[in-house]
């Protein structure tokens, strides 16, 4: 299975990578001085305790010990963890080996007076999260170094125009070469000084940058400096070419950068206080949400995959509401008159279309990150969508109107958020006074990730069903795979209701589907009709599961008031 960012670190290792660099020259000369140069920046910054991030086999933190530096070699991968104690010890040296990925740092605030991060701030799944924890353990007057490769320089962008012309004419095939876009999979994002400065500005001050290497991977420089030149005037060419690259690091094939901890007071706001976990300016999220949209492009959001039937709808209508006949939705419009009303992200269930039957309201604001969920929807609706104003919008980042809904809802699209807080911030100012904010949502495991508790109790119970019942026979139900996932879908459901609650009053709040996701796979109607008595064990089974605290609830229909 193709793993995603995050876990893709937790067994990443050097070694293949290194071995696909070829014994040449001009590899072999930058590789040795980025070797040497690091260990100096980090001595340069006046550093006496040193947290190397993302350390791999840990040459950095074996260098600096011997030179009297307190290091901390910090990395996700096992591999790289043993790589570096097998190093650490070659060198007769010691300094602490910790696993864990950047994101979340093991460390207390201003813990460190130098942080480095060599290398490898484009292979961390969430590289603005990272770079946020590493300033956290900064002491105030600390420093972070940080550099990496720059897809943005010269050497890049003039490959990327030799590469196009050569394959144009059929001098080159299409395999994928050293500056080519996208990069490799190993890589979350295409670092470069400008998407550093990007990452770090927001958090840090910069106090200097420079550039190393230029020419590095340009189409025949290389061979003409293996072939062509004697080795003392190769390595005065490229010693000289390091010295031009050193005041422009934008046009450098390598970048430093070290930066200084902006106050605490000048950072951008915690998520708490309706700031952003996700920031604007992070250079991995623009690359998810334009998947987010091509995946609801191509998955054609005609509706979902089983229909619930009058059983499940039954089961599900008396758990939310207390009444087998009335649904959420019944119980939300109850609560009205609303005259104006907006909702959050389209379903695949129609519920706007049996909103605007009920007359809920007169009309439907509807935001929505997909286009083509808008025109889908929009035709799905016919005449109804008269009465319906869409907006396109990223509700990670939206700005809703102030005091202008009476009521705000949405079913299966808040699990997609990142930045709920925000999102529940500008629902809290879109409200008038009293007005109520309702979701019908998934509230489980993040990204369907079912816990084996809950597993093991679901396929005990199937177990017990006969095949007949089942949906295409299945024997064993599983975690969700995640390439069957769009990005967002489940990234932070568990966070949903503590969210809410935390900036709403509760009116009403009921939770279900303690054996999610057993009822997708059984053919509930048919075990009503012909085995009713297994039906009952059925429910039984999810009363007993709800009671369980192992087993929390995935589902959830809520209404919140907007405090006073």
């Amino acid at each position: 299975m193709e793993l995603e960012p995050a876990e893709l670190q937790l067994d990443w290792s050097d070694e293949p990578l290194r071995a696909t660099w070829p014994a040449r020259r001009h590899d072999y000369h930058l590789i040795m001085h980025l070797e040497a140069l690091t260990p100096e920046v980090v001595l340069q910054a006046g550093a006496k305790h040193v947290l190397d991030v993302a350390a791999a086999q840990a040459g950095n933190s074996c260098v600096l010990s011997t030179r009297g530096v307190r290091a901390v070699a910090f990395d996700p991968s096992p591999a790289m963890i043993t790589a570096a104690r097998e190093r650490m010890e070659r060198h007769a040296t010691r300094f602490a080996l910790v696993r864990g990925i950047a994101e979340t740092l093991p460390f207390r605030e201003a813990s460190f007076d130098c942080v480095l991060c060599h290398g490898a701030i484009d292979h961390v799944a969430d590289p603005d999260l990272a770079v946020r924890e590493m300033t956290r353990v900064l002491e105030p007057g600390g420093r972070l170094v940080i550099s990496g490769v720059n897809y943005e320089g010269a050497s890049a962008r003039a490959s990327r125009v030799l590469y196009r012309v050569a394959r144009r004419f059929g001098w080159l095939r299409t395999r994928h070469l050293a500056w080519d876009s996208p990069v490799p999979v190993e890589h979350t994002f295409e670092c470069s000084y400008k998407r550093l400065r990007s990452l770090c500005e927001p958090y840090l001050e910069m106090e200097r940058a420079f550039g190393v290497s230029l020419c590095w991977g340009l189409p025949g420089f290389s061979a003409m400096i293996e072939r062509v030149l004697p080795s003392p005037a190769a390595i005065a060419i490229l010693q000289g070419l390091d010295r031009l690259a050193s005041p422009v690091p934008a046009a450098a094939d390598f970048v430093y950068t070290v930066w200084r901890p902006r106050p605490t007071a000048a950072r951008p706001p915690s998520p708490a206080a309706g700031g952003y976990v996700v920031q604007p300016h992070d250079v991995v999220y623009p690359y998810k949400r334009d998947n987010e949209v091509a995946y609801w492009r191509t998955s054609g959001f005609a509706g979902t995959l089983v229909e619930p039937g009058p059983t499940r709808t039954r089961l599900e209508n008396r758990a939310y509401t207390g009444d087998p006949a009335r649904s959420w939705l019944d119980d939300l419009a109850s609560r009205g008159p609303f005259r104006d009303a907006a909702v959050l992200g389209c379903d695949e269930d129609r519920h706007d279309a049996a909103w605007l039957r009920r007359d809920a309201s007169s009309e439907l604001d509807v935001y929505e990150l997909s286009p083509h969920v808008i025109r889908t929807v929009r035709t799905a609706l016919g005449p109804l969508s008269r009465r319906v104003r869409f907006t396109e919008v990223d509700l990670n980042f939206a700005a809703l109107p102030a005091a202008r809904y009476d009521v705000i809802w949405s079913s299966g699209c808040l699990h997609h958020i990142v930045n709920l807080e925000h999102l529940f911030a500008q629902v809290e100012r879109a409200l008038r006074p009293g007005g109520l904010f309702a979701l019908h949502e998934y509230v489980g495991e993040p990204r369907f990730q079912y816990d084996p508790r809950r597993l093991a109790r679901i396929n005990a119970l199937l177990a017990e069903v006969p095949a007949r019942f089942r949906h295409g026979g299945i024997t064993a139900i599983t975690a969700r795979d995640l390439r069957t996932l769009s990005p967002f879908c489940a990234v932070r459901s568990r966070d949903i209701l503590p969210a809410a609650a935390a900036r709403f009053d509760v009116v009403h709040r009921a939770l279900y589907s303690s054996l999610l996701p057993l009822a997708f796979y059984l053919d509930l109607d048919a075990i009503a009709r012909d085995e009713p008595a297994l039906l009952a064990r059925i429910e039984v089974a999810e009363a007993d599961a709800a009671r369980d605290p192992d087993m929390p609830a995935c589902s959830a229909y809520a209404v919140f008031r907007k405090r006073a």
